[in-house]
C-alpha cells in the first residue's frame, strides 16, 4: 500500500501523521533571517523614534474607527490566539490521536509547543517590560510591570494551529491543512491590533518569533522519533 493512501474501510485508522502537512525545513537561513528581523525591530524600537511614532499613530486611528459590529468581529479574531483555549483544544486532539493509533507519539510535538513558547516569549516580555498601546509606556525597558513585547497571542495563532495542522494533516484536505495553518495568525494579527490590546510592533514580533518557533517544532521528526514499546503499541 503506498503511503499515505489508507485502504478503503479503513480511513480511520491512516498512519499517524500520514500526509506530514510539510517536509522538515531545509537549512537554517529562513529562520536565521526570522531571528535577525526580530532582532532588528527590538533595536529600531529603542533607538528609532519613528517607529514609537507609528505605533502610536496606528493605536490612535484604530481608537477612532471602531464601530460596534467590527469590535465584535475583531473580539473574535484576537481569542483565537488565546493561549489556554487552544492549549486545551491540542490536548484534546493528542489525547484523541493516542488513543486512535495506541501511541504516546503525538505528544512529542504538543508537548515541545508550550515548552519552548514560553520559554522564549515571556522571557523576551519579561525582558523588554513594554506597555500596552492604552497603559504604561510605548518605549521598551520602561520598568514596567506590563510585558506586552512580542504579542504572544500572535506567536500562539502560528504555533498551536501549526501543531493542529500537522496532527490532523492525514484527515484534513491540503487547502484546508493551509487555512487551519496561516489563517489564525494572520487574524489574530488583525484583531488584537485593531482593539489596541498590542501595539502594531508588538504583534509583528509575535508574528516572527512565532514563524520561528514554528519551524523549529517541524524540524521535529515526530512521526519517527523511537519510542519505548510501553508508549507505542506495534502496528499491524
Amino acid at each position: 500500500m503506498a503511503v499515505g493512501t489508507p485502504e478503503r474501510g479503513r480511513a480511520r485508522h491512516r498512519p499517524l501523521g500520514v500526509p506530514v502537512l510539510m517536509p522538515v525545513p531545509r537549512g537554517w537561513w529562513f529562520d536565521g533571517l526570522l531571528v535577525a528581523a526580530f532582532a532588528a525591530l527590538t533595536a529600531a524600537l529603542v533607538w528609532w523614534s519613528p517607529l514609537l511614532s507609528l505605533d502610536i499613530a496606528v493605536r490612535d486611528w484604530c481608537d477612532r474607527h471602531r464601530p460596534g459590529p467590527v469590535y465584535a468581529v475583531m473580539f473574535a479574531f484576537d481569542y483565537l490566539g488565546q493561549g489556554g483555549p487552544l492549549i486545551v483544544v491540542t490536548l484534546a486532539v493528542t489525547a484523541w490521536l493516542g488513543w486512535q493509533h495506541r501511541t504516546a507519539r503525538p505528544v512529542i510535538l504538543t508537548g515541545l509547543a508550550p515548552i519552548i513558547s514560553t520559554l522564549l516569549i515571556v522571557g523576551l516580555k519579561r525582558w523588554t517590560s513594554r506597555g500596552a498601546p492604552h497603559h504604561g509606556s510605548v518605549r521598551l525597558f520602561s520598568h514596567s510591570w506590563e510585558e506586552f513585547y512580542p504579542s504572544g497571542h500572535v506567536s500562539n495563532a502560528i504555533v498551536y494551529y501549526t501543531v493542529l495542522a500537522v496532527l490532523l494533516a492525514p484527515y484534513l484536505a491540503v487547502a484546508v491543512r493551509r487555512l487551519v495553518q496561516w489563517l489564525p495568525g494572520v487574524l489574530t494579527f488583525t484583531g488584537t491590533t485593531y482593539l489596541g490590546f498590542h501595539w502594531l510592533t508588538d504583534s509583528v514580533g509575535g508574528y516572527l518569533l512565532g514563524l520561528f518557533i514554528a519551524r523549529l517544532l517541524l524540524r521535529v521528526p515526530w512521526r519517527t522519533v523511537p519510542l519505548p514499546r510501553r508508549l507505542e503499541q506495534p502496528a499491524h
